[in-house]
């Protein structure tokens, strides 16, 4: 089995910084001072050796739990579930590696859009939490809040877009293999 590529490596990556960003959010506006002990220990020699790698695969791990949440939460919706099975088998059989190659990345554009749009909303409910820390600066978190869902609600509109792209892909796919060929009685 071939590992994951690097565009899906990072696209989780990132997926699950923005949701790690919120979960801190929401921990420290139940804990006030954890961002404080964070940057305290963040600027010691023992914590860019022993805390980077961990903390990134933790991220990853988030990412990765973003993106099956967001498979499970929008599965009752037709319009954000993933390709049909049937899709994927037309579109790996054909010889099209640019069509099997365009469609890959529509997918992968899909999961982690929907992945996207858990993160931020797990990001609004951060800020929500953490806006009775920022004395005097409550409208900012609320710029925050509504920016999050706008975000999140942008994700899932292009997360539909690029799976009905893989879609109409798939379909051209279906149009071109059942043409006959130049030649062919």
């Amino acid at each position: 089995m071939p590992g994951a590529s690097l565009e899906a490596l990072t696209g989780r990556l990132g997926v699950g910084a923005i949701a790690f960003l919120g979960l801190f959010l929401i921990v420290d506006g139940f804990q006030v001072g954890a961002f404080e002990m964070i940057e305290l220990y963040g600027k010691s020699a023992t914590w860019g050796i022993v805390g980077v790698v961990p903390t990134a695969v933790v991220i990853y791990i988030v990412g990765v739990f973003c993106v099956g949440l967001a498979e499970m939460i929008l599965a009752p919706f037709p319009r954000l579930r993933r390709p049909a099975v049937e899709d994927l088998m037309v579109v790996s059989q054909s010889a099209a590696t640019l069509a099997q190659q365009s469609y890959a990345e529509q997918v992968r554009n899909h999961e982690l859009l929907k992945g996207a749009a858990v993160s931020f909303v797990i990001l609004a409910l951060g800020s929500l939490v953490d806006s009775s820390n920022l004395f005097g600066f409550e409208p900012l978190a609320w710029i925050g809040v509504i920016g999050s869902v706008a975000l999140s609600v942008l994700s899932l509109v292009f997360s539909q877009r690029a799976v009905a792209q893989a879609h109409s892909l798939a379909n051209a796919v279906r149009a071109c293999e059942s043409r006959p060929r130049n030649g062919a009685a």
